[in-house]
């Protein structure tokens, strides 16, 4: 993104860079959208809820999106602040006043679009959200964030944490958060692993990582790109001692995993609620399908 562009999407109508965005669609988004639009019109009306038939109302007139409602469409022309820290090399922006680094290969375009992506998923709004005025991080917890990736979550917290473990198993995410999460590296645990339900050469789980549980507060972030079962079944001991957790975990990754994480929740006696709203998931081969995004769960 050059910056004729930066200025051309802050001076234009935005029902004009709606028109061009819609016009200029890559072709492959195209393809997804008429698909989608085709399947679902293949089925029985009274299949698809409000909020699915909102979403394919928007998706006749505008760009392929994983979320696609109106309330997204201030997020096109968002332009963060992208600055340079020539010493480190790489581009950050500041994020509820703190330096969120990215990976060197980052271009500033490539900055503006992650954190227009990052910002869209913790709209109020969006079905993605982790956090909301009645679910919250309790101040002297211990945290794990599985699936950190640009760290916003524990960026959010980090000041709450007892201690916090970030589990990311992308090297080069990983190098960048040891930048971004420096001021509080006393109170910050790496792991370069994947999260799974036992430890292993290359997997970690929540009771490995925890124990021994003693008597503290936890909150767990799960959004493990579709691992998030195996995490819960890897939890068993902590649930069984009898300390207070919370959990956000993602619901989207795979087509029963909804149905499963909540029978999961269930019998392990957690309380839950489902985010509002619905994710489109979809990649050629599959059938689209407007999925549940999120539950948030507690265990007291």
């Amino acid at each position: 993104m050059n910056n004729l562009q930066r200025v051309w999407q802050k001076v234009a109508p935005n029902r004009l860079l709606v028109l061009i965005r819609f016009i200029l669609e890559p072709k492959s988004y195209k393809v997804r959208r008429k698909a989608v639009l085709e399947y679902y019109k293949s089925l029985d009306p009274k299949l698809i809820s409000p909020e699915m038939q909102e979403g394919l109302t928007y998706l006749k007139h505008h760009k392929y999106s994983a979320f696609p409602y109106k309330w997204t469409q201030k997020y096109d022309n968002f332009l963060p602040d992208v600055f340079r820290d020539e010493q480190l090399q790489r581009f950050y922006i500041l994020f509820e006043g703190k330096k969120m680094y990215f990976p060197k290969k980052f271009t500033k375009s490539h900055v503006i679009w992650a954190a227009r992506s990052m910002y869209k998923e913790q709209d109020k709004y969006s079905p993605h959200l982790y956090l909301t005025s009645d679910f919250q991080v309790e101040a002297g917890s211990i945290i794990i964030d599985a699936g950190v990736a640009e760290g916003n979550f524990s960026l959010s917290v980090v000041e709450k944490a007892k201690r916090l473990y970030l589990i990311e198993c992308e090297a080069e995410w990983m190098d960048t958060l040891r930048l971004t999460f420096e001021p509080w590296k006393d109170k910050v645990v790496f792991v370069e692993k994947f999260m799974s339900d036992a430890a292993g050469e290359t997997t970690t789980s929540i009771d490995a990582l925890l124990h021994p549980f003693n008597n503290e507060k936890f909150f767990i972030k799960l959004d493990i790109e579709g691992s998030e079962q195996k995490a819960l079944a890897g939890m068993k001991n902590l649930v069984a001692s009898g300390n207070p957790v919370k959990i956000n975990v993602c619901t989207y990754h795979q087509p029963n995993a909804f149905d499963e994480i909540q029978k999961i929740l269930k019998d392990y006696g957690f309380l839950w609620e489902v985010s509002e709203g619905y994710v489109l998931f979809f990649h050629p081969g599959e059938k689209p399908a407007f999925r549940r995004n999120l539950v948030r769960a507690s265990k007291s």
